[in-house]
């Protein structure tokens, strides 16, 4: 089962690093330039570097579970930091059914995320 647990990790490495390149393509993709020069200065600061600091963590847990995919399923430090990275990814999802303001949560993003859970709850219990 540590095999199939490890997997999963480099698995969720792979994810965490798209979501990373996602995240980093934000400026662009939503049209930051404009949409937060409407916002006020210290609003449009912490809008960015919360993504910044998302982009960080989503590249490090990245680099974590594809180079040490063993240690995060057979100690207890990696299981702490699996069932972390699954915290992370559900306040995500239950981001994207209460703080969007009244429109409807997205389908595939809420699959995406019940994946992102999947795949480092699955290995604590191998």
């Amino acid at each position: 089962m540590s095999n199939y647990a490890s997997l999963l990790v480099i698995v969720g490495g792979v994810y965490n690093l798209l979501f990373g390149l996602f995240h980093i393509s934000f400026w662009r993709l939503f049209n930051w330039r404009d949409e937060l020069a409407r916002m006020s200065p210290i609003n449009r600061a912490v809008i960015q570097m919360l993504n910044i600091a998302v982009i960080v963590f989503l590249l490090m847990i990245a680099f974590v579970s594809m180079v040490y995919s063993h240690e995060l399923v057979t100690t207890n430090l990696g299981r702490t930091l699996l069932l972390g990275t699954s915290i992370f990814w559900m306040a995500r999802l239950v981001g994207e059914f209460t703080l969007k303001d009244g429109t409807q949560a997205n389908p595939k993003l809420v699959t995406a995320f019940l994946v992102g859970i999947l795949l480092y709850v699955l290995p604590m219990f191998n």
